[in-house]
């Protein structure tokens, strides 16, 4: 099934391949006036990526699919664009109405949906005439849709789709039903939008290069603890959050009742990092100012009851220790049995452990696939929640999953290292 055509009045720029130069490019046209209204198309055969351009500005994204239609969020845009393979755009004009029009598409369900053989047209605008709608229809056929728009229930606008024929002379609703009956012409389909007043994306106007750049994951970054002025620990920053405070499901364990159980986020948020204070007793400070939410930098120092946490670059540390546990619950981890081993290991697990080949983890593996922070092992029941970070991937006992529960025995492998999870490390070991 072919993806829908919209009608549009012509081709402003269009590239062989999309990459990521297109956003600077289209953005480019935008700024010279060359597409006032219209829209950027990036499509491969089985999906379409659209961006609506409303008075030079970015306005509201969405997918256009064999199955339909739906909104996708301006933020997610890059990520979207970015998943489809082998790709091609092409930046279009197109009148206001018709951007409108497309954008109800992404935004709204039609009040009525049906084929032209079932359906009266006539019948449906005399209905749409009798209520006084301001309303659309979307007629397609052989994949090409053409956009009557009603003002009051009267026929204002009609736009035909790409390479159809004007059926001749009249009004405008003439002129649709003349079309939508042709003789021997193929059934269509028909949508009808009762509702056309559409909110644009919180992100409108932003420039696609800006939300390229806001879309992109977080650089290596190491999150170093200090008490007292002491560097105490150090581990890798894991995408999109990290929760910080006193309870052993935090992504940062900071044994001290001067913490609270959960006391603040570290976020990666648009490009940007972000502290958020979660409503802990003693408060979160950035460079000793208290704060609910703030953007943090390098050179900024996050304070947490007694510690202070600050984003350095990624240390070569053997062995940081992946979260800081004080006093009882330290000493529960030390005396774990199970000890994850491999060439030239011999880990003992404590709460949790981060592996991948950015310098900070805790285990480094060895492929050119592993991502810089690939996956974390953490503590669950009697075992151990393998988790593998975005779209990676590794095997258990030969099964390539994305999340398992390793225990004794279990063989891990993530990329071309190979490890085991071990209770009696002097019987048993593996090479990588």
């Amino acid at each position: 099934m072919a993806l829908t055509l919209f009608p549009n009045d012509g081709l402003v720029a269009e590239g062989a391949e999309f990459s990521e130069a297109t956003w600077a490019a289209v953005d480019a046209h935008l700024a010279r006036g060359a597409c006032p209204d219209g829209w950027l198309e990036i499509d491969t055969e089985e999906t379409r990526l659209v961006c609506l351009v409303h008075q030079s500005r970015t306005h509201l994204a969405g997918l256009v699919e064999p199955a339909g239609f739906s909104w996708v969020p301006l933020a997610n845009l890059p990520l979207r664009a970015a998943q489809l393979e082998r790709a091609r755009w092409r930046l279009l004009r197109a009148d206001a109405v018709r951007v409108l029009l497309l954008a109800v598409h992404f935004r709204q369900r039609p009040s009525l949906q049906a084929t032209t053989d079932l359906v009266d047209l006539a019948h449906v605008l005399e209905v749409l005439a009798r209520e006084g709608q301001n309303a659309a229809l979307a007629l397609e056929r052989d994949g090409i849709r053409t956009l009557a728009f009603l003002q009051q229930g009267q026929p204002a606008r009609l736009y035909f789709g790409q390479g159809v024929v004007d059926p001749g002379e009249g009004g405008i609703a003439d002129r649709l039903l003349l079309f939508a009956f042709q003789p021997n012409s193929p059934i269509g389909r028909l949508d009808v939008f009762k509702r056309l007043s559409i909110e644009p994306d919180p992100d409108a106007g932003k420039s696609l290069a800006v939300l390229a750049q806001e879309a992109k994951p977080p650089p290596p970054t190491n999150v170093q603890i200090t008490m007292g002025g002491r560097p105490v620990a150090q581990r890798p920053f894991m995408a999109p959050a990290m929760l910080i405070g006193r309870e052993r499901s935090c992504d940062i364990i900071l044994d001290n009742l001067s913490v609270s159980r959960q006391h603040a986020r570290l976020s990666w948020r648009r490009g940007r990092f972000v502290v958020e204070d979660l409503g802990s007793s003693n408060g979160t400070t950035l460079n000793g100012t208290r704060v609910q939410e703030q953007l943090v930098g390098p050179q900024d120092r996050v304070g947490v009851g007694k510690f202070v946490l600050q984003l350095v670059e990624p240390l070569d540390v053997k062995h940081p220790e992946p979260t800081l546990l004080l006093g009882a619950q330290a000493q529960a981890c030390q005396s774990s049995e199970l000890q994850l081993v491999g060439e030239d290991l011999s880990l003992p697990l404590g709460g949790e452990i981060t592996l991948g080949k950015t310098q900070g983890v805790d285990v480094r593996a060895k492929g050119f696939w592993v991502k810089p922070v690939h996956a974390r092992l953490k503590r669950e029941g009697e075992g151990y929640r393998l988790t593998c970070l975005g779209h990676a991937e590794a095997q258990v006992n030969g099964k390539t999953v994305r999340t398992a529960l390793l225990r004794a025995g279990d063989e891990l492998v993530i990329g071309r290292s190979r490890y085991k999870l071990v209770q009696d490390l002097a019987a048993e070991r593996t090479d990588a």
